[in-house]
């Protein structure tokens, strides 16, 4: 692995409107399977806080075989999010969860309520 220090500006923000930490490397372009460290980082800041300041990063070079290897899982890896819903209808079978069933109205349009205490209320 090549290895290359230069400069990298931070910006952090964790206000009401954005949170966000971006590190802009310095004249670089990284790609697959490459690893960036920065020295002495700043890992917390305040609410209401942004700031922006300079550090040094350590860059690390991924080999042919690395940089393909994190190519292909990462397009692989992508298909996990095709199937992401909010709702309660669930279209593939792969995986099993336990839910809840939805609760039967009964035919005067009164609901039941199961209470933690055990008991059974009509409303």
């Amino acid at each position: 692995m090549d290895k290359e220090i230069v400069d990298c500006q931070i910006k952090l923000s964790n206000t009401a409107e954005f949170l966000y930490a971006h590190a802009e490397l310095k004249g670089i372009e990284i790609g697959p399977g490459d690893q960036v460290l920065i020295h002495d980082p700043l890992t917390h800041i305040e609410f209401g806080q942004q700031m922006e300041f300079t550090r040094k990063a350590t860059i690390s070079r991924a080999g042919l075989l690395s940089r393909l290897w994190t190519y292909c899982t990462a397009r692989l890896e992508l298909t996990m999010l095709y199937e992401v819903s909010f709702s309660t209808t669930r279209f593939s079978h792969a995986k099993k969860y336990p839910r809840q069933k939805p609760a039967q109205q009964q035919a005067d349009n009164t609901t039941a309520i199961n209470l933690n205490l055990g008991k059974r209320v009509e409303v």
